[in-house]
């Protein structure tokens, strides 16, 4: 993955370290964190050391856990490389599970010492089996490893031990510089850390920070000795021309938004803040550790110096930066704050859909097909969706004007919406909220003047403002900095809008598609708003009251705002059945508007009609757009552009190129 290889260079010959970022791949679930991760680990290969630890797999891990497990993962056999040996963290985890009486502090402190010297054996015995047994059970109790880790942490722990009994004796000479040793030699140091773990005066928190200033002081140490040019190993880092320089040790932890994920990031990173004010002269004073983590929901302390997605652009602080797309990311963009941006330890980066020539080699078929623009259109690119429709595509005969190619499942399966909405875990965080809550709450959810967070409406309705919240926080929802005047735009992903819709139109018992509808048009807040007004009418089916006002609105307002608000109406839902085709439904749409305004009828009501009749089908996510769709909604902007009493018809004019190569609405 580039990113990673952006991202990989250390330092270069004759430079200082630098500082390196906590890397977020951001994206909502099913967008290919975990194979973006698995990608980043096949790609450093053996020419890269690096570890990764997965917060959502099993019971919440504590961060002595993570460090655990990441220690014995640095610890294996690295190609033309010596061994890492993780000495600090070791002793320092002994030291924290040693039982010691306590009364004595010379005593305390020769008891440890016997104990850290039985390690140092020349034979390993099963008596030291034991031993690591019973210190592992010791902290369960203090309760700085999770029970569901604690295997890991019995499998871990004597690895960890061996590799570091040659080089013991050197190592406790450089003890004494943890946290709050207060300058006390090696021993009595350890004595103080154990105290901090079973004392009166027990700190767990204390202890914690010793642990993982002990795990980076390693990595420090363990990567001078280790590290050499990067001359030999198969690297493609982007240099030109091609210069000497070292690696970081990368890290991958997916899920991060699992539980313990942010508490373990949290923890590094003031570790790391912690060492540099404690060591400003140290040249080597930024550890060489690549973080690169996956998140499927946004968290509070990334919006210090970040926008999150759903926020737009225009009318942000500039202190606070927008989210960078994964294929311009780069060290240099998250390391030069420009314009007076808050600098972070945090970098997140938003994960790309999947490209529409992968998507045709999924479906095993041309890039230019309609079923690839149907999967790459219904699924926003998202990846756990177009594995899902794959198989159904592959067999299927997808004809243009057709409406109901994903409307229905494999087999007998009448509708699969509900269970596409189930797959995506949108209930998890929501405790008295189901699948047919999101389902009722569908028009509120797809609205976008609702989406954005900033949204002052009051609706009536219940469980609509946890619902909304969940689905910017799970990163659903993004922002559409785009001139409208509806403020404060932003996009619910395709693939939950069209399902939600659906299953909502399809649903037999309940609150119905009608009734949701009218309630989110009823409301003082929307009937306010002629924008919004429209969309809900179109919803609805009232064709001719959408006319009407686009007719009326057409020489009133600059034709760019006009076509940005057609733009935002045409993509309100319908309910209209998806087993009648594209051409059936365009006529039956137009002959209504003429009935519903039968007298004398400019030329301008007759294109706004069939622009409007046009483009609400096409923009139905789970229709097959076709080039004779494209063509009606290019020739009615043609037509209306020679009617035109404004002189700025260029507005009209690019939006009938977009709608010729299919890309309006």
């Amino acid at each position: 993955m580039k990113l990673a290889r952006r991202m990989l260079i250390n330092r270069e010959t004759g430079k200082p370290s630098r500082p390196q970022p906590v890397t977020l791949l951001l994206g909502p679930v099913g967008s290919g964190k975990t194979t973006a991760l698995g990608a980043i680990r096949r790609d450093l290969g053996w020419g890269v050391v690096h570890a990764g630890f997965d917060f959502g797999q099993g019971d919440r891990a504590s961060t002595i856990d993570v460090l655990t497990k990441l220690a014995y993962s640095l610890s294996g056999k690295w190609r033309n490389r010596p061994k890492p040996q993780f000495v600090r963290f070791t002793i320092a985890l002994i030291a924290v599970q040693a039982e010691l009486p306590g009364r004595n502090r010379d005593e305390d402190r020769e008891l440890l010492k016997a104990i850290i010297n039985g390690f140092h054996r020349i034979r390993w015995t099963p008596r030291m089996d034991e031993l690591l047994g019973g210190l592992t059970e010791m902290m369960k109790v203090l309760g700085l490893v999770e029970p569901g880790h604690a295997d890991m942490f019995r499998q871990a722990l004597p690895l960890l031990i061996r590799n570091i009994r040659p080089r013991l004796g050197k190592a406790l000479r450089s003890l004494a510089d943890f946290p709050n040793a207060e300058g006390r030699e090696p021993y009595d140091a350890l004595v103080e850390l154990n105290q901090l773990a079973h004392g009166n005066a027990r700190d767990a928190e204390a202890v914690n920070e010793w642990l993982v200033a002990a795990f980076l002081g390693d990595v420090r140490e363990n990567h001078r000795r280790m590290a050499k040019p990067e001359e030999k190993s198969p690297c493609s880092c982007d240099l030109t021309p091609q210069r000497r320089h070292w690696h970081n040790w990368v890290l991958l932890l997916d899920d991060v938004d699992h539980a313990g994920g942010t508490e373990f990031l949290a923890d590094l990173i003031a570790a790391r803040e912690r060492y540099a004010v404690q060591h400003p002269n140290d040249h080597e004073a930024h550890d060489a550790l690549l973080i690169i983590a996956t998140s499927g929901r946004w968290h509070g302390d990334w919006g210090t110096a970040w926008l999150a997605p759903w926020k737009p652009a225009s009318g942000a602080p500039p202190a606070v930066r927008p989210v960078a797309e994964c294929e311009e990311a780069s060290y240099e963009d998250w390391a030069n704050a420009a314009g007076g941006a808050l600098a972070s330890p945090y970098y997140p980066v938003r994960l790309a859909p999947q490209p529409i020539g992968r998507i045709a080699r999924l479906l095993d078929s041309g890039a230019l097909t309609p079923k690839v623009a149907l999967a790459h259109r219904a699924t926003g690119g998202l990846p756990s969706a177009i594995e899902q429709i794959a198989a159904q595509l592959r067999v299927t005969d997808v004809r243009e004007g057709v409406r109901d190619v994903l409307t229905t499942g494999p087999g007998d399966e009448r509708d699969p919406c509900y269970r596409r909405l189930t797959e995506l875990g949108l209930t998890e965080h929501l405790d008295d909220v189901g699948i047919d809550d999101f389902v009722t709450a569908a028009p509120f959810a797809t609205a976008p003047w609702l989406i954005p967070d900033a949204a002052q409406s009051r609706i009536d309705q219940p469980h609509v403002g946890r619902i909304l919240t969940e689905l910017r926080t799970a990163l659903w929802v993004t922002a559409k900095n785009s001139a409208v005047t509806t403020d404060d735009q932003a996009a619910l992903h395709p693939w939950i809008s069209a399902n939600l819709v659906s299953a909502l139109a399809r649903r037999r018992d309940g609150p119905t598609y009608a009734g949701q509808f009218k309630a989110l048009r009823d409301d003082p807040d929307t009937a306010q708003d002629p924008v919004r007004l429209a969309y809900c009418n179109l919803a609805l089916g009232d064709l001719g009251e959408v006319v009407t006002f686009f007719e009326r609105e057409f020489n009133r307002v600059p034709h760019a705002e006009w076509v940005a608000r057609l733009e935002l109406v045409l993509n309100a839902p319908d309910d209209l059945p998806p087993g009648r085709e594209h051409a059936e439904l365009y006529a039956e749409l137009v002959n209504l508007d003429a009935e519903h305004s039968a007298g004398e009828r400019s030329e301008i009501r007759n294109n706004v009609a069939r622009l409007i009749a046009a483009g609400w089908l096409a923009a139905d996510p789970f229709a097959v757009r076709g080039q004779d769709q494209h063509q009606v909604i290019a020739n009615a902007f043609a037509a209306l552009a020679t009617t035109s009493h404004r002189p700025d018809v260029g507005a009209l004019v690019s939006a009938k190129e977009l709608a010729r190569r299919g890309e309006f609405p």
